[in-house]
Formats: C-alpha cells, sequence, structure tokens
C-alpha cells in the first residue's frame, strides 16, 4: 500500500473511530487518497458523504450540517475535504462562521510535499496550513513513512479540540485544521485490501464546568429588577435557564433566534419597547444575557448603559452534569420577590401598547415599484401584493406568513431577520436557526440545506434577494442527489435595503447610495432557480405565502416586495 493511501485510510479510520459520521468532499487531484478513504467507507455504510464542486458551498454545507446535529442533539464535527492551493482558501467564509458560531468543524485540506513550497510547483502555497485564521488549532501532516499513524493520533485530537471542553473554561467548540500532504501515487494500488477501516464509535459528550459567576452574580440577580436578553445561542438549548426565567417570571428581550424565544414572558417586538420605554430600561438593575445579541443598536446601547449589572450565562449551561446543576440551584437559588408580577406586566404591557414609530418602520417601505417582469408562467406581476385590496406585501407581513405555519425556520442575516425580529410573538409554532456567528450573507443556501440533512427536519429558509445572489451556488447538488425539504423563500425587493435603514440613507448621501449600497440588479428568480432544478413559484399575497409554507414543497418561492428606490 502507497503512503498516500496509507495516510488517508488511517486518518478516515481515526474520524470513524472518534465518533464523526458526516463528510462533504470537494473534488481534486491532490486530495484523491483522502476523497478514496471516504468513498470507501461511505460505500461500506460508514459515513454519510456529499459531493460539492464548489469549495465555498462546500463549507457552508458542512456547517449547516454540524448547527443540524446540534439542534438534533447529536452534536459532533463535521469534515469538509479540499484539495491544495487556493481550494482552501475558499472555506475560510465558513470556516470564520464556524469560528465564531462555535460550531465543530473539521477542515481536512490535501497539500503537496514540504519539499514543493518555495519552488513555484502548481498549486502550492508555501504554508496552506497558516491560510485559514481563527481554527482553534491547525496541524501540518509531512508525507512520509511515518504519516499514516501520525495521521490516526492528530484525527482524534482534533475531534476532541473541535468539540471544545467548554464555554466556562473558555475553550468553546470550533473549526480545527487538519492539513496533509500527499505525495504520489495518489490511487490505491490495485492489490490494497477493500476493508481497511477499524470500529465506528459514538462521541460520547463530556460535562463542561458550570461558570462560577452563575452561583455567585446570576442566580442572586433574580431578586432584582431583572430582565433577560436572549441573543443567539449558536443553536444550543436553553431548557435550564428559560425554566428559571420563566419561574421567577423574568421579562425576556429575545432575538428570533434564541431559545429564550420561546418563554411565557417575552416581550414582543421589544426593540421598539426599548426605544419607547427610558422608564423602564432605567429601573432594570440586573440583565441576564444568553448567547450573542447582535441585531440591533437598542440592546447594544441597554447592554452599554451605566451602573447595569451585565450577568453573561454560558450558552451550554444544558451540559453541565446534573449534580452539579441541582447543587447550585440549593446553594444560591432565592425566593421569587414580591411585586415581579407587576414589574413583568408593565413589560408586556408595553409590547402591546407601545405603537410603531418611524424608526422602526421597514425601509422597503419607502416608495418605489415593486418589480415587474416576475415569472411563474404566463401570469405577470404589475403591481403591489395585496391581502385586503389595500395593503401592499412587506418584509413584515411576508415574514409573519413564512412564521404562521410549524416547523423549523433557518433565517438570513440583514432584514430578513429584522422582520421576523417584530412579528414574532410568544407561541409562534415555528423554531428559528441563524447563522449569527458573524451574521453574514455567506453560504445561507447551503447552510440551511446542511441543517435539514443534520437535523433530520424540514426547513424553511428566508433570506433576502442580496443573499440569495450571493450564495446562488448553493441550489447546486449531485445529479442523482435528490431535491433536499427545504423552502427558500426570498424577499426580493431589488437590492441592499437593510442601508436605508442605517447612516447611509441619510439625504446628504444620497448621490452615493444607488450605486454603491442599494446595489439594485434587476433580477428576479426564476429561470435561475429552474437552471439549478428546483421548483419555483411567485408568491404576490400573504395568502399565497402562508398556503407555501403550510405546504412545506421543496422550492424557490419568490416574495416581490416594494424596493428602497422607484
Amino acid at each position: 500500500m502507497n503512503t498516500s493511501t496509507a495516510t488517508a485510510r488511517a486518518l478516515v479510520s481515526a474520524l470513524l473511530a472518534a465518533g464523526v459520521r458526516d463528510v462533504v468532499v470537494s473534488p481534486g487531484s491532490r486530495s484523491a487518497p483522502l476523497t478514496y478513504a471516504v468513498a470507501e467507507a461511505a460505500a461500506a455504510g460508514l459515513l454519510d458523504v456529499r459531493v460539492r464542486i464548489d469549495e465555498r458551498e462546500a463549507g457552508f454545507l458542512a456547517l449547516g450540517i454540524a448547527k443540524g446535529r446540534r439542534a438534533a442533539g447529536t452534536d459532533r464535527p463535521v469534515a469538509v475535504v479540499t484539495t491544495s492551493g487556493s481550494a482552501v482558501a475558499n472555506l475560510h467564509p465558513a470556516v470564520l462562521e464556524a469560528s465564531y458560531g462555535c460550531l465543530p468543524l473539521l477542515a481536512l485540506t490535501a497539500d503537496r510535499p514540504a519539499r514543493l513550497r518555495a519552488t513555484g510547483a502548481n498549486q502550492t502555497i508555501d504554508d496552506q496550513s497558516l491560510v485559514l485564521s481563527d481554527v482553534r488549532e491547525r496541524f501540518d501532516l509531512t508525507a512520509g513513512p511515518d504519516a499514516a499513524a501520525l495521521a490516526a493520533d492528530v484525527a482524534a485530537t482534533a475531534v476532541r479540540l473541535s468539540m471544545g471542553e467548554g464555554f466556562a473554561g473558555g475553550r468553546p467548540p470550533g473549526p480545527v485544521q487538519l492539513n496533509v500532504q500527499f505525495d504520489v501515487p495518489l490511487v490505491p494500488d490495485a492489490a490494497d485490501p477493500d476493508a481497511w477501516w477499524g470500529s465506528k464509535a459514538r462521541l460520547e459528550r463530556e460535562p463542561v464546568p458550570l461558570d462560577s459567576a452563575f452561583v455567585r452574580t446570576v442566580l442572586p440577580a433574580l431578586a432584582g429588577e431583572v430582565a433577560a436578553l436572549g441573543g443567539d445561542a449558536f443553536g444550543l438549548p436553553a431548557e435550564r435557564l428559560g425554566g428559571l426565567l420563566a419561574e421567577f417570571r423574568v421579562p425576556v428581550l429575545a432575538e428570533p433566534s434564541s431559545p429564550l424565544l420561546r418563554s411565557p414572558h417575552l416581550v414582543t417586538d421589544h426593540t421598539r419597547v426599548l426605544d419607547a420605554r427610558g422608564d423602564l430600561v432605567e429601573r432594570i438593575t440586573d440583565l441576564i444575557v444568553l448567547g450573542k445579541p447582535t441585531l440591533s443598536r437598542q440592546d447594544q446601547r441597554l447592554l452599554a448603559r451605566p451602573g447595569l449589572r451585565v450577568h453573561r450565562v454560558q450558552p451550554d449551561l444544558d451540559q453541565v452534569a446534573g449534580q452539579e446543576w441541582q447543587a447550585a440551584l440549593a446553594q444560591a437559588l432565592p425566593e421569587v420577590p414580591a411585586g415581579r408580577d407587576a414589574w413583568t406586566a408593565a413589560w408586556l404591557d408595553a409590547a402591546r401598547t407601545v405603537q410603531p414609530d418611524e424608526h422602526s418602520a421597514p425601509p422597503a417601505a419607502r416608495g418605489g415599484t415593486p418589480h415587474a417582469d416576475l415569472d411563474d408562467g404566463p401570469a405577470h406581476f404589475d403591481g403591489p401584493a395585496h391581502l385586503d385590496g389595500s395593503a401592499p406585501l412587506t418584509g413584515e407581513t411576508a415574514a409573519a406568513a413564512v412564521a404562521g405555519a410549524p416547523g423549523t425556520m433557518y433565517i438570513g442575516s440583514s432584514n430578513a431577520v429584522r422582520y421576523l425580529d417584530r412579528v414574532l410573538a410568544p407561541g409562534a409554532p415555528v423554531e428559528v436557526f441563524a447563522s449569527r456567528g458573524l451574521a453574514g450573507i455567506d453560504g445561507l443556501v447551503s447552510t440551511a440545506i446542511g441543517f435539514a440533512a443534520g437535523s433530520g427536519r424540514p426547513v424553511r429558509l428566508l433570506l433576502g434577494d442580496v443573499s440569495l445572489l450571493h450564495g446562488i451556488g448553493g441550489l447546486l447538488r449531485e445529479a442523482e442527489e435528490p431535491l433536499p425539504p427545504v423552502q427558500i423563500f426570498v424577499l426580493n425587493d431589488d437590492g441592499g435595503a437593510i442601508f436605508a435603514g442605517l447612516e447611509h440613507g441619510r439625504p446628504h448621501l444620497a448621490a452615493h447610495f444607488p450605486r454603491f449600497f442599494a446595489t439594485a440588479h434587476g433580477r428576479t428568480f426564476a429561470e435561475l432557480a429552474r437552471g439549478y432544478g428546483w421548483p419555483y413559484a411567485v408568491c404576490r399575497t400573504t395568502a399565497e405565502v402562508g398556503a407555501a409554507a403550510a405546504t412545506g414543497e421543496p422550492g424557490v418561492y419568490e416574495i416581490p416586495i416594494v424596493p428602497v428606490l422607484g
């Protein structure tokens, strides 16, 4: 058996033994030893493998599978295989999201032997193991007779490092790179054994430590005039914290992808309340924060309020050992304070009574003419969509309709998540997930498809037109790969409407806005969807959006809304 084949097989066997079950392959020649090993393990039923020709989309597909696995309670690393050279750099956006989104991703990057570095050799980077920043660890495995044994050891270590040791210890999950040098020959020999893999094993998750601040400051804070702020929690549940907040009837301010959104004391459209009710904000003595709130400037102002005691809770609190959790409650859990019901009622009343103002109006509602060339057959779109004959279809009404059917939503960045933030209420029938590590528009289609695969759930993705154009390659799949159980609802307002709601929309900057921020593209998605083999339809009313969401039928559903510029 040649050295490259032995190295690849040892690495894949070690990954199987460490509990890895999912691999995404982006084809290449230098990575062929890994591809053959992965393909052979897949043929034996040991791995679930997907192939993508675009390394960027392959990375996001793997990221989505990892997040879906977490949502399903089977948190484990997902590997993505690339060849050498610029292919590795194309993984960078997904690796960054995995790092800041705390997802276990293994980048298996093939490389030329070190002797070819700094020689001008084709597709050879001088130090390829340094291309991907923000990984938890990187390994550069040299080619040679000892490579197979080293690969097996490093693979097991990489799995452990990617899973992390808990947020409390400052070692959360994240991406790890294994850069493997392969020398020729790059294919197995005809006489190599067929069954080379060892036994596969389950990935056992060790309990994580409890942050000492939880007992020292978080639990005592429940006795004050306290509120909770929930950001994206990286796809982790929050059953324990959610139960405590419900028991103590704490008003909850939560982003759409926060697990605290299920709180019975959720303050709907809370940014509007923060703007309007400074008297309530000033009364908050303690703020309990879960996850990474990044969606609104109102939340950032709240976090920066002088004199406010901010208590951050580890997102993996549910993974603390049960005995340690019960001991913490017995040690520091206070009584529910008198007057708590009045405090919480004041917040919930504000959510019901504070009226939307100009600040909270969606940027896309500022006039303009909807697209006139949408195609779902013979019909022609020539005016605003209406529900009752007078109200145009807006981002908020569309988001509410998509969220109106039970199931799982993956929400895009930019305006899509903000529209959803304004309309989600307690008891909404959906569970919402998002890519909020860096909150980019990168790879959202591939991420949602991966999430559906990893979680085993049908998914409704709601995103904007620019996001879909940015990640249109995610619609491409293998010729024999079935259509994934994903509905893609795209809000098409012909450009980057979110910038109009920021300082870039000010009148004195109007000369630069249309080209450099609004970026009107004049495109619709009928031909793009069909060209990639996806069913397509236009939804012009909230009734049509809701009906499409209720069917669960995969496809691209275009929702025209008023563009930012007429």
